[in-house]
């Protein structure tokens, strides 16, 4: 009886946890990052800033799990689609930064312009999923000769990733005003080819 008291109470715990996240995040999608308060959270939310605290740490936890939730739509969304398709690594690649495009885009402006910037260090971070999907597909494309090998397959994720947070930071100091997928796919359409064979 008390496992079961202790499972409804976690259940209850990770249903508050997931209000709070999700309302943040609607509010930032919507004024922006410092747009926002924790007071103003926690009202729409309706919990007190003590239960906000419980759970999250400041504001900036909760911005930063976007970092968490990208890695599993990569790995839900994005890694099964291009699995099932039989086309080259080069074009999976291009495939997977519109994939890349398409989520920066979706979480808006602000959020992504407060990602953009100097003190941002998880783009440093290595071993994350969306990153591994990458260096597996070029690994793949290596080994059936469609990409290079005079770079390693870490090193070529790299460079595709430095190139194409420069669009997504292109993209933020020009407001928005073009359509970040179409773009980010003739930007690796060209960039790609560098590697291809």
């Amino acid at each position: 009886m008390v496992r079961k008291k202790l499972t409804a109470r976690k259940m209850q715990a990770d249903r508050t946890q997931k209000k709070i996240y999700d309302i943040s995040i609607s509010l930032m999608e919507k004024k922006g990052f410092n747009g926002i308060t924790i007071e103003e959270i926690c009202q729409k939310a309706g919990v007190s800033i003590g239960t906000f605290y419980n759970y999250f740490k400041s504001k900036d936890d909760i911005f930063f799990d976007i970092y968490k939730r990208a890695d599993e739509y990569f790995e839900k969304t994005v890694s099964p689609s291009l699995k099932d398709l039989n086309i080259k690594s080069a074009e999976k690649t291009v495939r997977f930064f519109k994939y890349y495009a398409h989520y920066n885009q979706k979480r808006g402006l602000e959020n992504i312009t407060q990602l953009y910037n100097t003190k941002n260090r998880f783009f440093t971070i290595k071993g994350r999923y969306m990153q591994n999907l990458l260096i597996e597909i070029i690994s793949e494309g290596q080994a059936l000769k469609q990409f290079t090998n005079s770079m390693t397959p870490d090193e070529i994720t790299d460079y595709l990733f430095i190139a194409s947070r420069g669009v997504v930071y292109d993209w933020c100091i020009h407001e928005a005003k073009y359509d970040l997928e179409q773009k980010m796919k003739e930007y690796m359409e060209k960039l790609v080819m560098i590697f291809s064979l």
